[in-house]
């Protein structure tokens, strides 16, 4: 490493070392960020939700462990939806992470047709959330999250059809590497239609 020398005119030639600003100091070195991006199903489309969100819990878990262990620093992003993205959001939380949540719509049309206790979660990871954007559409949110991010987690039962396949196919189209974690649909997966698959 070159230093650079400077001496004090006023201090009987005291010579202070310090970096050469040509030069990084290791102690200064920038902290590499590995952004994760999550897409999956809404509960329902799950044989065993349960199972699903312990799946992203362990994700994410994992995910951090690295990080403690010299790895890059870990960022999520999310898009808001019930299910993977919003439990990729309750980690985030558990764990410390900082995320961004990517929304498609604005808060209020996004969640009209949810449950009471789904808006209120939805309140409150946006209140916990380092960012939240609004993209302007789904299509434009699932391409945001795509390609954004150093590696996509798709937790889902493989159903066709919605945001979650679309944003897998965009990730693969951008070149970004994408972990399935694949389960069991639930009887009626089949059948699901629109967004939030």
């Amino acid at each position: 490493m070159r230093w650079a020398l400077s001496a004090s005119r006023t201090e009987k030639r005291e010579r202070v070392c310090r970096p050469a600003p040509s030069v990084l100091h290791p102690l200064h070195a920038p902290v590499a960020v590995m952004i994760v991006g999550w897409t999956g199903h809404r509960p329902e489309l799950f044989r065993d939700p349960g199972a699903a969100r312990a799946r992203v819990d362990d994700a994410a878990r994992e995910l951090h462990e690295k990080e403690s262990e010299g790895a890059a620093r870990v960022r999520f992003f999310a898009g808001g939806q019930r299910g993977v993205d919003t439990w990729a959001a309750l980690a985030a939380i558990a764990l410390g992470v900082p995320f961004v949540l990517i929304l498609p719509l604005v808060p209020a049309t996004f969640a009209a047709g949810w449950t009471e206790e789904d808006r209120l979660i939805l309140d409150q990871t946006m209140a916990r959330a380092a960012e939240v954007r609004i993209a302007g559409g789904f299509t434009e949110r699932n391409r945001q999250i795509a390609t954004s991010v150093d590696l996509l987690v798709a937790v889902w039962a493989g159903v066709r059809g919605g945001g979650t396949a679309e944003t897998i196919a965009l990730a693969q189209a951008a070149g970004t590497p994408v972990r399935e974690i694949l389960l069991d649909p639930a009887p009626s997966a089949g059948a699901a239609r629109g967004r939030g698959i």
